[in-house]
């Protein structure tokens, strides 16, 4: 086993103002950190080599476009790791999938699917499997209710706030939006980086047009953040996920929860979803002994509203993170 990557008390101040606000200009990040410019952009290009940091995404809320999000575990039957790979790059085409992991335990794959309704969303999976028969037999569907995003509290420690938390999906009222808002939405969801000027390049708009439309979309809640995705497992940090059965119980004890795993430095995402379970929590940890810690501080302290949990270990959590349904641009 390959000794992992210790991160440095630089990399670590990068990746704290990145974990706020991955569009943050370089610039700006050296003078809260008191480095140049150069030394910044030095150091978020060393993470990328050193394939710790992936890529940025940004947070937006696909409910505003009229969309559902559908979680598909997969048990994969497969003979070569080839035909694993073959497998994920195709899923990772499909303009209808958003985030694609590989984990450990019952299942082999975790993919999300955009879709307008259930049953479109049925002609996807029916679609992806006749690609891929032998390999995909067996199969869980949820439907995500809300996703809400921590952040990464660990990394954020000694900041003077830690930030809210983000909630994507829900009960929300869709908005109507433009071929042009749309298009500067796919550009911000492939790299959430990208400056004003190249996406004005593409779509043959004004920088100063791009800015405003941005700020548009930010303040009527379409785009709710940008953030890193982190290859944790390069670094000192495991990740599973803490998939939990609840019993049928009042509100406020579920609400109870929320807020606990809210103030958890390890937790760093929480989705609410309809199906086989209630709640999936994705935790980060430096170790087994840790994870089990928490796991079972959280069935103690909850013990009357959790009725089953398990756990299942990541190895890959970004294979595809896209926020954007980019079969909105087909139309």
């Amino acid at each position: 086993m390959s000794k992992k990557y210790q991160l440095t008390n630089t990399e670590l101040s990068i990746l704290k103002q990145l974990e706020l606000d991955s569009r943050t200009p370089f610039s700006k990040i050296g003078k809260k950190i008191r480095m140049s410019q150069q030394r910044v952009s030095y150091g978020v290009d060393s993470l990328i080599k050193k394939n710790i940091l992936n890529s940025f995404y940004t947070l937006i809320d696909y409910s505003k476009l009229g969309v559902l999000n559908f979680r598909v575990y997969f048990s994969v039957s497969y003979t070569t790791e080839d035909e694993f790979k073959e497998l994920i790059n195709y899923l990772r085409q499909e303009p209808s999938t958003s985030w694609i992991a590989t984990g450990g335990g019952r299942y082999d794959l975790i993919c999300t699917f955009f879709a307008y309704n259930p049953s479109s969303f049925n002609k996807t999976l029916k679609r992806v499997m006749r690609g891929f028969p032998k390999q995909l037999e067996n199969y869980v569907v949820l439907t995500t209710i809300v996703s809400i995003n921590f952040g990464r509290k660990y990394i954020l420690q000694n900041q003077n706030k830690i930030p809210e938390g983000i909630n994507i999906g829900g009960d929300r009222k869709p908005v109507e939006l433009g071929q042009t808002d749309l298009k500067i939405l796919n550009l911000l969801s492939q790299n959430a980086r990208i400056n004003s000027v190249e996406i004005g390049n593409k779509l043959e708009l004004t920088p100063k047009t791009i800015i405003t439309r941005i700020k548009r979309l930010t303040k009527i809640r379409v785009i709710r953040g940008f953030k890193p995705a982190l290859n944790v497992r390069e670094t000192n940090n495991m990740v599973f996920l803490l998939i939990v059965r609840c019993h049928n119980v009042v509100q406020e004890e579920k609400d109870r929860l929320i807020n606990y795993l809210k103030l958890h430095p390890n937790v760093v995402n929480v989705v609410k979803t309809l199906g086989g379970w209630d709640l999936e929590i994705q935790i980060e940890v430096n170790s087994w002994y840790e994870y089990r810690k928490i796991v079972i501080e959280i069935r103690q302290k909850f013990k009357s509203l959790i009725h089953e949990l398990e756990s299942i270990p990541i190895y890959k959590a970004y294979h595809k993170i896209n926020y954007f349904p980019g079969f909105l641009l087909e139309k």
